[in-house]
């Protein structure tokens, strides 16, 4: 992990827009602040300006950084911030998430680029992205990555369940 080169931190608009088509890791922070009703609960570590929340692989980058910027049923990241944002989520089609409302989809796209930037690191060799990914994260434990190692993580996991569960309810 250390011999790969880092773009610096950008506003993660900026940084996608900049991402090569070409294999690679990002690493997603919070460069703002969580709203006041967020939900996270006080017993978990605060998350505050500066903090890794994520961390990503991608066979491309640039295709990947797509998925990011618009579509939050292609996105975990966006899943996981939809989740700990109470914005609500629907089922649309024949999609294996759910996704948000038009509304919500657009005030969760205002909030990431006003609160989150983003750095990446292309890896020539597409091989090892994967090990690399699961590295970081073992490493890092970035609260947005659903692993199960922390409690930030667990806590992500249950509300975007909570909300998945909730969109499945109100299809029906």
């Amino acid at each position: 992990m250390n011999d790969l080169k880092w773009t610096a931190t950008a506003p993660a608009s900026k940084a996608w827009k900049a991402m090569p088509f070409a294999p690679g890791i990002y690493k997603i922070y919070l460069t703002g602040a969580l709203p006041k009703d967020a939900n996270w609960p006080a017993e978990l570590a605060p998350l505050k300006r500066g903090d890794l929340l994520y961390v990503g692989k991608a066979t491309n980058l640039r295709s990947r950084a797509k998925h990011h910027a618009v579509q939050t049923s292609k996105s975990t990241l966006r899943r996981s911030l939809a989740a700990i944002l109470g914005l609500q989520a629907q089922w649309h089609g024949k999609s294996a998430h759910p996704r948000l409302t038009d509304v919500d989809e657009e005030v969760l796209s205002a909030w990431i680029v006003a609160n989150l930037g983003m750095a990446f690191a292309v890896v020539d060799d597409l091989e090892p992205v994967a090990a690399l990914e699961d590295a970081m994260r073992e490493e890092l434990c970035p609260p947005l990555n659903r692993d199960g190692r922390t409690p930030e993580q667990l806590h992500v996991s249950e509300a975007a369940g909570a909300s998945q569960r909730n969109a499945l309810r109100d299809k029906g």
